[in-house]
């Protein structure tokens, strides 16, 4: 018996196993380490809905350190799902803006939304380059930003006629879909403390931007959402025209003869009230099985194979260049912003420098009409 122990234990196979088993359970160990840390850190699920500041550090971990990747899919998926209510997808396709410059249009809104709730994470990033040093005065420059964006949406949104309804079923869709995809596709399902989190970041911004009747509960948005989901998801000719144009975005890197194919991939992940909105056709028999399974096989990979992030990864720019202007970090689906922007030019060409924000230390003051709420509207 001890020949054959010793034989398995000298034989190569047994030691790489080992050694995969190894580093499989170590990487797990790791994986979970900064989660554990915060739940011991934070006891209290609940804490976050108190506490802003609470509620951005664990945001901020959840989306830069833990799930980078599907947070930001399903923020795309999102918006995505907004473009299948008509009074949404009309004024879009009346502006022109997303057919005639569809990356623009969505590279604006993106980072109208990361300046808005990056600013932990970019502190965070900016400390752990530079030594642990916290720069005092760049956290301040990250709270500018932060209600300059906020500005600058409330500006933009205010030259169209958009429903208090259409605002807040756009904001649950930012709550609910990155928890439910993280929860049903990532390597481990988001906590209470974290979905917490999600809810009390994206009311705060919310409330910024003036929409009323928030609920402050995930069981009572999740009803609300399904109502309104129920009441105004619908097929109209304009959900077709944005959709369209929105995924030749999604798929301008892939060869164009695997576009067809694409489609059917994106037709596949929707449901089918979604795709009988958005004139879909049903995607092939077990198409929805495959891709499902090949996310959660992704989880899978990244919970045993994958070590932690070690930086928060963050695509707003640290600090402004020469120019006053922040490069992303990286480009998407092309590059819109190369020699980078400025917070309050983001959005269409036709409104750039039409709402000039004045510095202040204590924060910004909206001046040349530049309104500061949806109320003001």
């Amino acid at each position: 018996m001890d020949t054959i122990i010793n034989t398995l234990l000298l034989h190569p196979g047994v030691k790489y196993g080992a050694l995969l088993l190894a580093y499989m359970g170590l990487v797990r160990h790791l994986r979970y380490r900064r989660i554990n840390a915060l739940l011991r850190k934070y006891p209290d699920p609940t804490l976050p809905l108190r506490n802003f500041t609470v509620a951005r550090e664990i945001f901020g971990t959840l989306s830069e350190f833990e799930f980078p990747y599907l947070n930001v899919v399903s923020l795309e998926f999102a918006l995505f799902k907004t473009y299948a209510v008509p009074s949404i997808s009309k004024i879009l396709a009346a502006t022109k803006q997303f057919t005639s410059n569809c990356l623009r249009r969505t590279d604006d809104t993106v980072l109208i939304l990361l300046e808005m709730n990056e600013g932990y994470s970019r502190n965070v990033r900016r400390t752990m380059l530079e030594g642990g040093k916290v720069d005092e005065e760049e956290v301040l420059n990250d709270e500018r930003r932060k209600d300059i964006a906020t500005e600058r949406l409330n500006f933009l949104h205010g030259h169209y006629n958009i429903k208090q309804g259409d605002y807040l079923y756009t904001l649950a869709l930012f709550i609910q879909e990155p928890a439910f995809f993280i929860d049903k596709f990532e390597w481990r399902p988001t906590t209470e403390l974290e979905r917490n989190a999600l809810l009390a970041l994206w009311i705060h911004n919310g409330k910024n931007m003036g929409i009323k009747d928030i609920p402050e509960t995930l069981d009572e948005l999740r009803a609300w959402t399904d109502a309104y989901d129920a009441q105004h998801t619908e097929y109209d000719p304009s959900n077709i025209v944005i959709a369209d144009v929105t995924i030749d975005l999604l798929l301008n890197q892939a060869p164009k003869f695997l576009h067809p194919f694409g489609r059917k991939v994106i037709a596949s992940l929707l449901t089918p009230q979604l795709r009988k909105a958005f004139g879909m056709p049903n995607p092939p028999a077990g198409l929805t099985t495959i891709m499902e399974s090949a996310l959660k096989a992704r989880g899978l990979f990244i919970r045993y194979f994958m070590l932690p992030r070690r930086l928060p990864k963050v695509r707003t720019g640290l600090r402004a260049n020469k120019d006053n202007k922040y490069v992303p970090a990286f480009h998407k689906y092309g590059v819109v912003y190369g020699d980078g922007y400025r917070v309050e030019d983001l959005g269409p060409e036709k409104f750039v420098g039409k709402c000039p924000i004045s510095f202040h230390p204590s924060g910004i003051t909206p001046t040349s009409g530049c309104p500061s709420s949806l109320q003001d509207l």
